[in-house]
């Protein structure tokens, strides 16, 4: 089994309805088998902060939401955390994958990539990297558990080693 079925399996398991999601090569087995399963209702959003008030909007709907895109883009949605999840105790799954580390030639992806987990860990939201294949079932799983069971965001960053890379040549 692909990760990224996994992955969605665990986001079934966890009740989670709407995905919100940004393009991104590495998120695109994910971002399809949500759209080719009826249990899913998939969002496409212009910018990573508006899939934070999407996923808001879910749960205030009733709805358990998550969140896909690139550790780049999760940093472009700190004020929407800091200033609506957060103190409004709207919780959300973002599975993110991490740039900046293992296998990176973009020196624009490096600050945020690499920094995630301590940027995460300083706004308060708790994040696993998830680094193998044999884990993204369950880590998933138990991240959007604990996401939803303390009404609080959490951030899943999947590594380099589980997504794959791409070289700087190709």
């Amino acid at each position: 089994m692909e990760w990224a079925d996994e992955a969605l399996d665990a986001l079934e398991q966890a009740d989670i309805e709407l995905v919100a999601y940004l393009p991104d090569t590495k998120l695109m087995p994910l971002i399809d088998a949500a759209e080719d399963r009826d249990r899913f209702e998939t969002v496409l959003v212009t910018r990573e902060e508006e899939g934070v008030g999407v996923v808001a909007g879910a749960w205030l709907g009733g709805k358990r939401g998550a969140l896909l895109c690139q550790s780049s883009g999760l940093a472009n949605t700190f004020n929407a955390i800091a200033s609506l999840a957060i103190p409004a105790r709207i919780p959300f799954l973002t599975i993110t994958t991490r740039r900046g580390d293992l296998g990176e030639f973009n020196l624009a992806q490096v600050p945020a990539g690499y920094g995630m987990p301590g940027l995460l860990d300083e706004l308060g939201v708790r994040n696993h990297c998830i680094d193998d294949l044999e884990h993204v079932d369950d880590r998933v799983r138990m991240a959007a558990e604990t996401a939803f069971a303390t009404e609080t965001p959490y951030a899943v960053l999947l590594e380099s080693t589980v997504t794959g890379y791409k070289e700087e040549n190709q």
